[in-house]
């Protein structure tokens, strides 16, 4: 098969490419990431076949996503996986056209998961104004929600002026008929954020998370509607507000990337294009200076979205420097502005949060990854020296962060709020992104040059962002749970910064799976025994959590044996073993009282291995008809879903079985 001998080639390059660096130091310095090596600037031409992307083609779906998709990496080892991949397919009577496609669009058990954006395909009846206002809660339990919104939803509410706001409200509860309908479904937006990011949606359960599920889908009706009514293309006040809040909703629902963001996306910077956010105010007199400035925030926000979802979907952003020149909002308060300002004051020092300073922050970083977006999607190969100088300004923008949002530890913040906390980590975990979109193909090709050593600047980059990134999602994974110092920010962990932490595990599996990295080949295997714990967490909601674990399962399997992989996660284990003997539930067929541990079910395995060392393929046979006879018997309960989570584990002793023979 010449698809997988061309992946081997790709995997051997990727080995000699870290050979080349043995001395390769394994400590991250976080405080040390400002300046890029010294490293001439060299006419090297860079090979730009293996950054083609990859198509999947099938009766019902053509998709396509690029080289830098973590997707396209797991991709070469996938053919390699094909002994388990298949068999599980053929299990399940499902030809592998129909399996649906896992890396732009999985879906996940979530009540939401089945459903498209409204906006793009409908489900929604037309409504009066009238019909949508009645829709509201109470007014002292919209006061809480929109209260909640601009304490605790910083990602898109400094593009909202709080005191304009505020204004807009109490005339809102005055003459609730005297308002825009697109001001309604701004509204709702807020008040669908402010419930999406609740306390209560973590502790919520059955009835009360199904209950909570139905606002969400009332409140994003009630956007779509007013949008609709409002005719928003028409592109009136209020609607490039209110698309953005939209898009988000649709993007926190679920746990995985959702292809409609994309197209909800191009909505949004067609329409923000069409009202001339690209431009900068200044060249127009009549636009204030309070509304100048509330526009630069705006686009700064349609400017994160376009880079960080287009990377996520594997595909070119849609926004080209060359035709914006909107400059970076200013340092100000909400109350530093106000409706009669005649002249914007100076910028406050940059020592000093404000409520515009995380905006700031993020768009200089996002800046230096357009650039780095435009040269990796450009399908004509650049030469070493753009790559260089697209990471000296990487480096210049992430020494130009604001001192308040510059990196350090947990232990050095925790006298800081956790939206300073978690802004740091995102503002880090976009220097870690640009560093692997920019450096990672370095590790699948060999240099041209007479100089064997001449990336090896790009591959240490690369290697130390991909453990970089992992020691954030470590952190993340730790400090929002119950009493971390980020546990009410833990809504913001959101599928865009699980994309690059699954482009990190990728990229480190990749390298693992050759088995020659040298001196740094315990350093891999210790995190990604970390990150595979996380993945299993998460691998009950989310398709793509799930692929994860299951990837890093087979990779250190086959890397340091059964025996290695079930080393490491105590706290992973409990007393649990799913065995033909204990698969029992009670009488009205629950799963009540049952958990599943995949470290304890590889152990299981093993030791059903080990009794009957005679019979092993028979073994496990009999093994995997007995978890098909599980399913079947316990279909809709949540036995069933356990008995399913067992199934990667399976497949990684059944390989690691066959190869001893």
């Amino acid at each position: 098969m010449p698809g997988v001998h061309d992946r081997l080639v790709q995997l051997e390059r990727l080995v000699k490419s870290i050979a080349s660096n043995p001395n390769a130091s394994s400590n991250l310095d976080f405080n040390n990431l400002n300046q890029p090596a010294e490293i001439p600037h060299l006419d090297t031409p860079i090979d730009g076949r293996s950054d083609r992307g990859i198509m999947r083609i099938s009766a019902s779906e053509l998709h396509y996503v690029g080289g830098d998709h973590w997707a396209a990496i797991l991709d070469s080892i996938a053919d390699l996986k094909d002994c388990f991949d298949r068999e599980e397919q053929l299990r399940q009577g499902i030809s592998p056209d129909q399996i649906q496609d896992d890396t732009g669009d999985a879906g996940n058990v979530d009540m939401h998961a089945s459903k498209h954006s409204l906006l793009l395909y409908g489900g929604y009846r037309p409504a009066s104004q009238a019909e949508i206002l009645a829709a509201l809660p109470p007014k002292d339990s919209v006061d809480r929600l929109i209260s909640r919104y601009f304490n605790r939803q910083e990602l898109v509410s400094s593009a909202i002026h709080g005191p304009t706001y505020l204004q807009e409200y109490e005339a809102f509860w005055a003459n609730p008929s005297g308002v825009p309908v697109v001001w309604i479904g701004l509204l709702f937006s807020m008040i669908c954020f402010a419930v999406l990011a609740s306390d209560a949606k973590e502790s919520a359960h059955g009835n009360e998370m199904e209950q909570q599920s139905l606002q969400i889908d009332l409140y994003r009706e009630k956007i779509v509607q007013s949008l609709i009514l409002g005719e928003y293309t028409k592109s009136a006040p209020y609607v490039l507000e209110t698309m953005i809040q939209y898009m988000y909703i649709e993007f926190a629902i679920d746990a995985d990337a959702k292809k409609d963001i994309w197209f909800l996306l191009a909505l949004e910077v067609n329409l923000a294009m069409r009202m001339g956010y690209h431009r900068d105010p200044s060249h127009f007199p009549g636009i204030s200076p309070l509304k100048s400035e509330m526009r630069r925030r705006l686009w700064a926000t349609v400017l994160q979205g376009d880079i960080l979802i287009s990377s996520q979907m594997g595909m070119p952003r849609m926004i080209s420097d060359s035709q914006c020149d909107t400059a970076e909002p200013r340092n100000l308060n909400d109350t530093d502005l106000e409706q009669d300002t005649s002249e914007l004051p100076p910028s406050r020092p940059e020592t000093e949060i404000t409520t515009a300073m995380s905006t700031i922050a993020r768009r200089r970083m996002l800046t230096a990854l357009g650039n780095i977006s435009d040269l990796m999607t450009n399908v004509k190969s650049c030469d070493y020296a753009e790559v260089m100088q697209a990471d000296a300004k990487l480096h210049k923008a992430a020494a130009s962060i604001p001192h308040p949002f510059k990196m350090k530890s947990m232990t050095a913040s925790i006298t800081d709020s956790p939206q300073v906390i978690m802004s740091r980590l995102f503002i880090r975990h976009l220097f870690y992104k640009g560093q692997i979109m920019l450096h990672r193909r370095f590790l699948l090709m060999e240099s041209t040059s007479v100089d064997e050593g001449l990336f090896s600047y790009s591959r240490k980059a690369c290697f130390d962002a991909s453990l970089g990134m992992l020691h954030i999602q470590h952190t993340l994974d730790e400090e929002t749970c119950p009493g971390g110092q980020l546990h009410m920010m833990r809504w913001r962990v959101s599928s865009i910064i699980n994309h690059q932490f699954l482009m990190a595990t990728m990229i480190l599996c990749s390298l693992l799976h050759r088995g020659q990295i040298l001196h740094r080949k315990e350093e891999i295997m210790t995190k990604l025994r970390s990150t595979r714990a996380i993945w299993m967490r998460s691998s009950s909601t989310s398709q793509e959590a799930k692929k994860a674990a299951e990837t890093v399962s087979f990779v250190l399997a086959r890397a340091g044996g059964v025996r290695d992989y079930a080393i490491d996660l105590d706290a992973e284990r409990t007393s649990a073993h799913i065995t033909g003997q204990n698969m029992s539930t009670n009488a009205s067929g629950s799963g009540a009282g049952l958990a599943f541990d995949g470290e304890a079910m590889l152990q299981t395995t093993m030791d059903l291995y080990e009794r009957k060392s005679g019979e092993p393929h028979q073994t496990l046979v009999e093994f995997t008809e007995h978890l098909d006879k599980q399913v079947e018997e316990h279909r809709g309960t949540r036995l069933q879903s356990l008995i399913l989570e067992a199934r990667p584990f399976q497949k990684v002793v059944v390989l690691s079985f066959n190869e001893r023979k």
